[in-house]
């Protein structure tokens, strides 16, 4: 049967008169001072006079920011964007080129496809360790999967560079690069190869890696779900519902949501999985508040004001009605993935069960502003994109305010290698559930812990390696002049 529904992006977070406003703060000049000649250079203070009265008016601390006469408006912009934020207590906004920021907001990446961490092993080698590969993507095609090792690039190790790694750059340019694949021998790893990849431009990321049903001993169906990002539009919407479709044809009575890599993402796709999740599903049920700086009032938004009242019995028939969640969180989950276990909350209480590590602790909503102005648009190089916090958000109990991150109900880690295949029982986050929801299996899966923990190796994982894929991404609210109709069927 299909279902000819429109899901709005409706993250509404400011009313269409404030955009139209910000054209006209941007835009203002004294009467006495010339247009500036539309064929000449786009100068560094066009761009940071649109940049500063942009953030003069959204941004979250705005009152922060400093006077005109104490900022340096011939700073490159990224530079002077610097200049105007409220340093340390604002961690996330950035400015890029707008778009790539676009692009990156969307999903659209540049990437070989592979995602990685580093660790240092017992024997003080630096080891890169794939957490998860895109599909379809170069390294896909390739045949690298998640536990993979590799124990240098282009001919050399990897160099470590206080806790970061000093040659990693290669993973993330425009060249091919090689990397050395490495397997486990006795007590060390040993070389096996290489493998050569190429960056793709324009590569579409999927937010669901795998879907799959588990079932335990006692015949429990247990549906999982690995959502990486928080991405919304009509092919991401339309694979999520379909996949809590094949969830409830197929009588599944608990989730794991795996969000564990997850930077975050869309407000309204937080809220249409969360709709899917929890019994007692309504349409007009508040489900995120906001709180912005003194040009603005404060806002509620229901689930009908998010992805469209007309939506109500689409998500009503895919609804799990789930009395409980497992929800799968670590160092790497941010923003929107910590609005996920925030915001069930208000519908399910101590029965959303974090598992993990402790989160990025971001609380706080952006929008993205590009430059309206055709002249500061001329070309790549001044079309710049900005990404300011703009407020923080609270769930429908009024609860929020986690800046140092929300902790987990159950600790656990998959510092150790090598990592269990994806949605696998030997890893250590899942069977943390699994032996929640089954009891009898508990000890089984302990067992079976310790034996594949015996073919484990000791690691400390470098924490400062800083992958562009998992940069915590704010939560992102769509402007109502960018929001347009998606056709769930």
């Amino acid at each position: 049967m299909l279902f000819n529904r429109l899901v709005r992006l409706t993250n509404r977070v400011l009313p269409a008169a404030t955009f139209i406003l910000l054209i006209a703060v941007s835009s203002c000049k004294k009467r006495d001072t010339p247009d500036p000649d539309p064929t000449g250079e786009v100068t560094n203070a066009e761009i940071n006079r649109w940049i500063v009265d942009t953030m003069r008016y959204y941004y979250y601390w705005n009152t922060s920011i400093p006077q005109d006469r104490n900022l340096n408006f011939d700073l490159g912009p990224e530079e002077f964007f610097e200049t105007v934020l409220n340093r340390p207590t604002d961690r996330f906004s950035w400015i890029q080129n707008a778009k790539d920021l676009k692009d990156e907001s969307a999903g659209i990446i540049k990437t070989s496809g592979l995602s990685p961490s580093f660790i240092l092993n017992e024997n003080n080698r630096v080891v890169m360790v794939v957490r998860y590969v895109h599909k379809g993507s170069p390294a896909d095609l390739k045949g690298i999967k998640r536990g993979d090792m590799f124990l240098g690039i282009n001919g050399e190790s990897w160099r470590l560079s206080g806790n970061s790694i000093a040659n990693a750059d290669a993973l993330f340019g425009n060249e091919p690069f090689t990397l050395e694949k490495a397997k486990l021998v006795d007590d060390d790893l040993e070389p096996d190869g290489s493998v050569s990849l190429t960056p793709v431009e324009g590569f579409r990321e999927n937010a669901i890696l795998l879907d799959s049903i588990l079932e335990t001993p006692n015949g429990t169906k247990v549906a999982y779900l690995f959502y990486n990002r928080f991405l919304f539009d009509q092919q991401q919407a339309q694979q999520l519902v379909d996949v809590f479709e094949k969830f409830k044809d197929a009588g599944v009575s608990e989730l794991i949501v795996d969000e564990r890599y997850n930077p975050g993402g869309y407000v309204v796709a937080a809220s249409l999985l969360s709709a899917l999740i929890h019994p007692n599903f309504d349409i007009n049920s508040p489900y995120i508040q906001y709180d912005y700086n003194e040009n603005f009032v404060d806002a509620t938004d229901t689930y009908g004001d998010l992805f469209g009242r007309e939506n109500a019995d689409l998500v009503s028939q895919r609804n799990l009605g789930l009395n409980r969640v497992f929800i799968l969180a670590t160092g790497s989950s941010a923003s929107a993935s910590e609005l996920l276990i925030n915001n069930l909350k208000p519908f399910l209480g101590a029965n959303v069960i974090h598992i993990g590590g402790k989160t990025v602790g971001k609380d706080e909503f952006s929008i993205m502003w590009e430059s309206s102005s055709p002249r500061l648009k001329a070309n790549d190089e001044t079309d710049w994109g900005i990404q300011p916090i703009v407020g923080k958000y609270k769930n429908a109990n009024g609860e929020g305010d986690f800046e140092r991150g929300l902790i987990p109900q159950y600790a656990a880690n998959e510092a150790n290698y090598p990592y269990a295949p994806m949605g696998s029982a030997q890893d250590r986050l899942i069977a943390a559930a699994l032996g929640i929801i089954d009891p009898t299996i508990a000890n089984q899966l302990k067992l079976e812990m310790g034996v594949h923990a015996q073919k484990k190796r000791v690691a400390r994982e470098l924490t400062g390696f800083n992958d562009p894929a998992v940069r915590p991404r704010p939560v992102q609210s769509i402007p109502l002049q960018d929001r347009k109709p998606i056709d769930l069927r």
